[in-house]
């Protein structure tokens, strides 16, 4: 993957983007180029058929704090719009599919938020995340009852999902970078 070509891109487009730290598939295409998208395509490919996330029951979504994280769900529940973080993070298990895939994507995501960082970019501060409710207060308080829901067998996994997903597409970046 050229790196430079990626982390231009990001500076190029990290500013336009208005659902931080949530973001979407064309989002994360437009972030950081067609060479980035396509091998996060083929990671997640590689993760559905071995089912590596699943079998681990998300222990990522887990240790990093994510407010969403319920095992009830199967997978992410805003799947379609998780942060970059989330999205580029292939922990160990990953490391028969593509290792050097994986230290690439790295590599790349912490050098765009350096360069930005010193571009002067406070945006890049969104990026933080999971935890969501630093800087996506009001989507966690809408969707927190439905994840305790969830946990509790009082909410359908499926039917919370769609709610949350419902929230998380309607959401926008606050004005203040926290």
């Amino acid at each position: 993957m050229n790196k430079k070509k990626a982390i231009a891109s990001f500076l190029e487009y990290v500013e336009q983007l208005s659902r931080l730290p949530l973001i979407a598939d064309s989002e994360m295409h437009r972030l950081f180029g067609e060479e980035v998208a396509m091998a996060v395509a083929k990671m997640d490919c590689v993760n559905q058929e071995e089912q590596i996330c699943l079998l681990c029951q998300s222990r990522c979504c887990l240790a990093c704090g994510c407010e969403l994280y319920a095992p009830e769900f199967g997978q992410c529940p805003i799947y379609e719009f998780r942060p970059v973080l989330c999205r580029l993070h292939f922990c160990h298990r990953f490391n028969s599919a593509g290792r050097s895939v994986v230290v690439e994507l790295g590599d790349i995501f912490f050098d765009s938020l350096l360069a930005a960082e010193q571009a002067g970019i406070a945006r890049v501060r969104l990026f933080e995340s999971p935890p969501l409710a630093r800087y996506a207060p009001g989507l966690i308080a809408i969707t927190a009852p439905w994840v305790d829901a969830v946990k509790k067998g009082s909410l359908s996994p499926k039917y919370a999902r769609k709610l949350i997903c419902l929230e998380a597409e309607k959401y926008q970046t606050p004005d203040m970078c926290g």
